[in-house]
């Protein structure tokens, strides 16, 4: 899930939270003037459905509305409307695209009959979060290329088994980056296929997050 903030709630928590220092707000309104299209939108993540690429606590800008009835490429996180109430702001990543075969066996990520490769990747987690606790981090490929890190708990997890997904015209599959921890296309009485007139924003960086150390970081 993501939720949506206006430019002075950004201004707000710029200003409280980093003592009055304004560079990152200041550079992100500058970005917006400079760039144009179709606008900015700021948000908060209130859960780990995405870690590690954005984590509860993380503030983000997105381009806002590029996506309305196109297709995204593949691997590209994307802001959109929770379709069972075509209002609630949600942030996943696109991997099946309209006539896409989608699976998962054993945890591992089937693209049209394709096994997708991953490594694993040395990144720490703060293990007095439970929602955190366990998680192995991959980076996976996809054919086009892209490539971004996943988290695991196992794999052997509830929906680290699923029956081939078949996308249909006008949708996109999408799964969230904490595999083992995400209400996403698998779950065909929540996200499932997602229409894309229900597509919205680019994510772009972490503009602020209460792990500073994750602010500026660039959203893959």
């Amino acid at each position: 899930m993501a939720r949506k903030r206006d430019a002075g709630w950004f201004w707000i928590v710029g200003l409280a939270s980093l003592g009055g220092i304004l560079v990152l707000p200041f550079l992100v309104l500058r970005i917006s003037g400079f760039l144009g299209g179709p606008g900015i939108a700021f948000y908060d993540i209130p859960s780990h459905s995405m870690a590690p690429t954005v984590m509860m606590g993380d503030y983000i800008v997105a381009f806002a509305n590029v996506y309305i009835g196109q297709v995204p490429p593949r691997g590209q996180a994307v802001v959109f409307k929770y379709p069972p109430d075509g209002k609630t702001d949600y942030i996943k990543r696109v991997i099946g695209l309209p006539g896409d075969r989608i699976q998962l066996r054993a945890g591992r990520l089937y693209i049209n009959d394709q096994l997708m490769p991953r490594a694993p990747v040395d990144f720490a987690f703060d293990q007095s979060d439970y929602a955190l606790a366990g998680l192995h981090v991959y980076r996976e490929t996809l054919p086009n290329g892209a490539n971004y890190l996943i988290a695991e708990l196992g794999d052997d997890q509830q929906a680290d088994n699923t029956a081939v997904f078949v996308v249909p015209d006008g949708h996109v599959f999408l799964l969230g980056d904490n595999r083992d921890h995400s209400n996403d296309s698998r779950m065909g009485t929540g996200v499932g296929y997602v229409p894309l007139a229900l597509l919205r924003d680019k994510p772009l960086f972490i503009c602020w997050s209460t792990d500073l150390k994750r602010a500026g970081m660039r959203i893959r």
